[in-house]
C-alpha cells in the first residue's frame, strides 16, 4: 500500500473629462467620448463583500492583479463617496454591467486576503497540474446514491482507487478532468487538469475497492467517471527561503491554458522535493539568444534586410533573467511557481534556476 501524496485584466478605464474653456463659445457641443467596453475575466464575480481590513487597493489587486486599477472599481460604486473608507459587509461592485463587458479567459485563480490582516494571500486554483505518477494514482467517481447524472453538494459519491493506493479517510479530494490536447499548447508537458469540485472521503473498503465520499463543493456538476486526487487548490504567499543548492529545471506547463504567463501567474517546473526544492525557494527564469534575430530571421515573409550585413552570431549567448518566481507548492517531481516579476512573458521550455543562498 502507498499513501497518496502529490502534485496534484488591465482593462482600460476611459473617463470623459469635461474641460471648461473660459471665454470660448463653441458653435456646436463636442461629442462625448465613445464609451469603451471593459475587459473582464469570465469568472469575475459581480460583487465582493468587504471584510475587516480590506481596501479598494487590496480588492482590486486580488481580482484584477493590478492595484492601480482601484479608480476603475470605485467608478462602479457611486455610493462610495470616499474610496479610502470602506466598511465590513459593504458590497463592492467589481465590474460594470454585462453590456459594457468583454469577457476574457478565466483568471484561473483568485487572490484574496487570508484574514487577520497578516498580508498573506491565498490563491484558489481552478486549474491544476499532475505529473504522470500522480495521475496514475488518481481515483474515480464510479457511482452515486442519486438517480440524477450531475452530482451536487451534499450528494454521496462512490469512489474507487487503483489497487495499491490507500486513500486517506477524512481527507478532502479534488475532483477534476484532464484537459484535452486542443485546450493546451502542444509543447506543454505533464497533465493540466480542470478542477470541478471537492469530495470529503468518509470511508473506504480496500478489499471491495469502493468508498463513500460526500460532495462538499461542486463548482460544476460532477459526473461519474471524473477523477479525484488530494490536489492542492490553495497557493499561499510564503516568505523566501534561500536555496541550499544550485540547480536548473524546465518550465513545463502553465496554470493558464493558452496564455503566456507573466507577473502574478503560476507556472510549473519539472523539479520537486525529490530534487531538494522546498516551499519558498526562488527560481530565476532565464533565457539566452538575440530575441530580435529569433523573431525576424528564417521565417517566410518576415525576413528583414538590415542596413549592414549581420555578423555571425556567437555559439552561445549569455543567459539573461526574464522573470523571477517563488515556489508556492512542492510535490515530489514538480513545483508550482508564482511569478513575482516578469520582464517578458514566460515560455514553455524556458530554464528555471535555483541559486544557492538566494
Amino acid at each position: 500500500m502507498k499513501l497518496v501524496g502529490w502534485t496534484s485584466v488591465w482593462a482600460v478605464l476611459m473617463v470623459s473629462v469635461a474641460v471648461a474653456q473660459v471665454g470660448v463659445v463653441m458653435d456646436e457641443p463636442e461629442q462625448s467620448a465613445t464609451k469603451e467596453k471593459v475587459e473582464v475575466p469570465a469568472d469575475m464575480p459581480e460583487v465582493y463583500t468587504v471584510k475587516e481590513g480590506d481596501t479598494l487597493w487590496d480588492i482590486t489587486e486580488s481580482y484584477y492583479g493590478d492595484p492601480y486599477r482601484w479608480p476603475q472599481v470605485w467608478s462602479y460604486n457611486p455610493d462610495i463617496t470616499n474610496p479610502h473608507w470602506i466598511y465590513p459587509d459593504l458590497e463592492v461592485r467589481l465590474r460594470p454591467g454585462d453590456e459594457d463587458v468583454i469577457k476574457t479567459a478565466p483568471s484561473g485563480f483568485k487572490r484574496a486576503s487570508a484574514g487577520g490582516g497578516s498580508g498573506e494571500a491565498v490563491y484558489m486554483a481552478e486549474y491544476g497540474f499532475l505529473d504522470k505518477n500522480a495521475l496514475e494514482d488518481a481515483g474515480y467517481i464510479i457511482g452515486a446514491n442519486e438517480e440524477h447524472m450531475m452530482l451536487a453538494d451534499t450528494d454521496i459519491a462512490y469512489v474507487r482507487f487503483n489497487e495499491g493506493v490507500e486513500p486517506e479517510i477524512g481527507k478532502v479530494y479534488t475532483v477534476f478532468r484532464v484537459m484535452k490536447p486542443l485546450e493546451r499548447e502542444p509543447w506543454e508537458k505533464g497533465n493540466l487538469v480542470r478542477i470541478l469540485g471537492e469530495v470529503l472521503l468518509q470511508d473506504y473498503d480496500v478489499k471491495r475497492g469502493v468508498g463513500r465520499g460526500l460532495v462538499i463543493n461542486a463548482l460544476e456538476g460532477l459526473e461519474r467517471g471524473f477523477r479525484l486526487a488530494p490536489m492542492e487548490r490553495h497557493f499561499y504567499w510564503v516568505d523566501v527561503v534561500p536555496a541550499d543548492r544550485s540547480m536548473r529545471a524546465t518550465i513545463v506547463a502553465s496554470l493558464y491554458p493558452r496564455k503566456l504567463p507573466s507577473t502574478n501567474q503560476i507556472v510549473f517546473v519539472n523539479a520537486g522535493s525529490e530534487e531538494g526544492v522546498v516551499l519558498g525557494n526562488r527560481f530565476y527564469i532565464v533565457r539566452q539568444g538575440d530575441e530580435w534575430r529569433r523573431s525576424a530571421e528564417g521565417k517566410v515573409g518576415r525576413e528583414i534586410e538590415t542596413t549592414v550585413p549581420l555578423p555571425k552570431p556567437p555559439k552561445h549567448y549569455p543567459w539573461e533573467v526574464v522573470a523571477i518566481g517563488r515556489v508556492v507548492n512542492v510535490q515530489p517531481y514538480s513545483s508550482a511557481i508564482l511569478l513575482e516579476h516578469a520582464k517578458r512573458a514566460v515560455r514553455m521550455g524556458d530554464q528555471a534556476e535555483l541559486r544557492q543562498g538566494e
